[in-house]
């Protein structure tokens, strides 16, 4: 009787590579990554509304005022980001999971927003953008006068 020696377990790196570019649950900004296997910025939102306004919260740890830029345009919300991490000349990554690089996130408002009252706070990582709402147009009685 002649035994062979079997590697049951040999297929788990190739259904590791299938996870690979996933997004990872509960990371930060990690969201896919780009064609270099570098992973690139995603970052999460929160959208709340209340009855005098619309506000938007970004996470986005690791960014200063100068990285950011905040639009509104035709009721749509858009924040663009953009950093560089530095590495020291002569450095290599041996693991690589913060992203630098720059990125865009939309939201669409509702159509009752005021795009002139709009405000942006940056604190702890945590970009809050909020945009007023319109007031409610009222019907209004209107008083005739006599000729």
């Amino acid at each position: 009787m002649q035994l062979v020696r079997t590697r049951p377990f040999k297929f788990v790196p190739d259904i590791d590579s299938l996870f690979e570019g996933l997004p990872l649950a509960g990371t930060h900004l990690l969201g896919t990554r780009d064609r270099l296997g570098a992973p690139t910025l995603v970052p999460r939102v929160d959208i709340i509304e209340s009855g005098a306004e619309i506000t938007t919260r970004f996470e986005i740890p690791g960014f200063e005022l100068a990285d950011l830029e905040v639009t509104v345009e035709d009721n749509v919300l858009t924040v663009k980001g953009s950093r560089s991490l530095e590495l020291a000349e002569g450095a290599t990554y041996r693991h690589r999971e913060l992203a630098d690089g720059g990125f865009s996130r939309s939201v669409t408002l509702a159509d009752n927003v005021d795009s002139d009252q709009v405000t942006a706070r940056l604190s702890n990582g945590i970009l809050e953008v909020v945009v007023r709402k319109q007031p409610d147009v009222l019907p209004r009685t209107i008083e005739i006068e006599a000729a």
